[in-house]
Parts: structure tokens; sequence; C-alpha cells
């Protein structure tokens, strides 16, 4: 499409229905433009196109080519245009949820006392942690101190980057112990805002692989909290061949959905006092999530259902084509046998005819003396048993013509 003749289209149709008709979402379709200098709509420009007041469209840029811009290929467009159909609902859906929902002012518990059973069981998990590395400081104490190498430093829990990893029954949080009475706090007033709002928080998975999930109307959402850490780098030291990596806990903190949240990309970063200012804004968007997560599990399941739907027609209209195929082969295979039938027939027809001279001249030999009874009894033996093949061919091909079915050898 050439930049004049979609400059055209913008100005005659909203982004958000134009985009799906392209195979493109409403925001890439307006990154396209502004990639090509296209002007488009300004905001409230189709609210007053529709109450009467329509705006002259802002003019095209002055380009030295009218430049072709490659859309996505046909064959790609009807799953793209769906995908970002599907996802314009999803995010209309998020928006209304959101804008529906009042979060009062929350603040962050000075103290864990009376906290939720999950941040509870959080903060057991991260106390025993504190207890292991206050008795491995210890025994590494000791060690140096009698003059002989440690080789306890390894845990048993599941780490990255020298943060723990929860196991199941907790909060999804990845974190060193430096901060962790701020974030089981943090998320004790997030559990609460959560909770006020309507949803209902299950902890399910086993492990590392232990879930969190916040459901409501309908839906369900899973969060995963990181703490971020850096690397403590250290000059090498002489007789040393291997060293613990460490790391240094920072003030940067990572929220986000663990789901496939493309449709609306969410996570919340920032420091402890950024995350804490942002937490209604949290609050409200985790609230409004599920209901527009049941909407988009509809809608994928409804596109999953309609993929298989049209995957089995397609299989359906193979076999019929396979079975019809194989039906015109077998009538192929049975004309063209039929000559055959015909020369074999032909050929028990002169044999049936040599015969019956053959029992004509024995007739003639055979007398009427008391020997000649066995040639009489043969001849009215063969004689019986003798059929003529050409009639037998007439009452079978009568009998085919007379089936339900027409024989296969029989014109289409």
């Amino acid at each position: 499409m050439k930049r004049s003749e979609l400059y055209g289209l913008v100005w005659k149709t909203p982004l958000r229905h134009l985009g799906p008709q392209l195979g493109l979402s409403d925001v890439g379709l307006s990154k396209l433009c502004r990639r090509y200098n296209i002007p488009v709509p300004p905001v409230g420009f189709w609210t007053r196109h529709a109450a009467g007041k329509p705006s002259l469209p802002t003019p095209l840029p002055q380009a030295d080519e009218d430049a072709v811009i490659r859309l996505p290929e046909e064959g790609m467009t009807a799953a793209r245009s769906a995908d970002a159909t599907r996802f314009q609902q999803v995010r209309q859906t998020f928006s209304r949820a959101k804008d529906g929902i009042a979060v009062s002012p929350i603040e962050i518990p000075t103290s864990l006392d009376n906290c939720h059973p999950l941040v509870a069981r959080t903060a057991r998990f991260f106390r025993s942690i504190e207890r292991e590395e206050q008795k491995r400081a210890r025994d590494r104490e000791r060690a140096a101190g009698q003059g002989r190498p440690f080789f306890g430093g390894i845990t048993g829990h599941h780490m990255s980057m020298g943060r723990y990893i929860t196991d199941g029954g907790c909060l999804r949080i990845t974190a060193t112990t430096a901060n962790i009475d701020w974030i089981l706090r943090f998320h004790e007033a997030l559990l609460r805002g959560l909770i006020a709002g309507g949803c209902q928080i299950v902890a399910s998975g086993k492990g590392s692989r232990n879930t969190v999930d916040i459901r409501r109307a309908g839906g369900s959402i899973r969060l995963n909290f990181a703490e971020q850490a850096e690397k403590i780098i250290k000059p090498p030291r002489k007789g040393v061949f291997y060293e613990p990596a460490e790391y240094r806990a920072l003030d940067a903190y990572k929220l986000k959905l663990e789901r496939d949240w493309s449709a609306i990309a969410r996570q919340w970063t920032g420091t402890r006092e950024q995350m804490e200012q942002r937490l209604p804004e949290i609050t409200q968007a985790l609230i409004a999530f599920p209901e527009a997560e049941a909407l988009r599990s509809k809608l994928v399941a409804e596109e999953a259902a309609m993929r298989a739907k049209v995957r089995q027609e397609a299989d359906l209209a193979r076999q019929i084509a396979a079975a019809a195929e194989e039906a015109r082969a077998k009538r192929r295979e049975a004309r063209a046998s039929q000559l055959q039938r015909a020369l074999a027939v032909g050929e028990a027809f002169g044999d049936y005819h040599r015969v019956l001279d053959m029992l004509s001249r024995l007739e003639v030999i055979a007398g009427n003396k008391s020997e000649d009874e066995a040639l009489h009894t043969w001849i009215a033996l063969v004689r019986d048993s003798l059929k003529d093949p050409v009639h037998g061919l007439a009452d079978a091909l009568r009998a085919e013509g007379a089936a339900l079915d027409r024989p296969l050898w029989w014109p289409e």
C-alpha cells in the first residue's frame, strides 16, 4: 500500500478498527504511521465527528516519493487481524474494569502481626534461611580460625543470582534476606488491597514452582516478585582455585504477571519508595486483570475450538477426496477388466463348441452294443455338465444391472 493510500484510510476509519483490518493492532498501526510521517487523527477527533462537528484532517507532509508500505502478508493478515481484535477486546475489558474500581489509600504495615497466612508462611521460610545463613557464617569463621577450608557454603534451597526462590505454599518471591522484611510488608499491603477489591488469593504448586493465583470474576492471574541483585566483583586470591560467587541486593524490585499477557504487557519496576507510591495503581490494575483474563481465556478457547473445527473439516474434506479418488480408481480398474472378462468368455465359448463337436463325433462312434454303454453314459454326463458361457455372462450382467448400486464398470 502506498503512503498516500494509508493516509486516506487513517482519516476515514479509527485506528482501533482499521488496524485489525490490516493485520495490525491500533498501536502497531500508529507506530507505522509515525515511521512514514503520516499524521493520525488527534484525541477527540472521532467524538467530534460523531457529534456532527468534523475537523479537517492534518495535511500529509510532502515526501520525495510516495513510498510503498509493506503490510502483513495476505496469509498472515487474517490471523493477525483476529489476534489484534482479541487483544483490543481484552484491553477494552481491562480498561472498563479498571475504571470501575476505586482503591482506597494503602499503607505499608509497620509489622507483620496478624498478617495473611501466605505472608506468614513466606516469613517463616526466610527466617529459616536467615538461621541457616547465620550458622553457615559461624561455621566459616570457625574453619578460618582453625586454618582449614570451609566446604559448607552450599544451600539446599533453589537460588538464582544469589537470591532465594520460595517453596510451595509461599508467595512467589525471588529475593535475598537483606530486604525481606519490607518485601513481606509490601505484599501484606498488596494482598489486603486485593482482598478488599473482591479477589481470592490461592497458593498452589510445589517446590520452586509454587504459584499464587489471584482470582476474580471468573479469571485468574499469577504474580512474580523479584528483588534485583548484582554480582560482587572480587580480585582473585592466590592459592584459591574456587570461590562461590557473591551478590549484593539492590534497591530495585520488579513485580510482573507470570502468564502470557502480550495483550496487556504489564510489569512494575522501581525502588522501594517508587513501589510504595505505585501500590494503589498496582492494586487497581491487579483487581481488574482477572476479569480481562477471563475474557482472554474465553476468546483463546473459542479460537482454538474454531481452528480445531477447521482442521476437522479439512481432514474430512481430504478423506472425502481420497475416498472419491479411490472409487474412481476402482471404476477405472473395473472398466478396464471387462475386456479381459469378454476375452475369457470368448475363449470359454470356443472350448464349449469344441466339446460339443467332440461329443457329437463320439456319439457317431458309439454303437448299440453292450460294450458301448460306458460311452453313452459318459457322453450324457458331460452334456449335463456343459453350460454355454455366453448365457452365463448374460445372466451375470443381468444380475449386476439389477443390483441396488450400479456395477463399478458402469459409465459415470
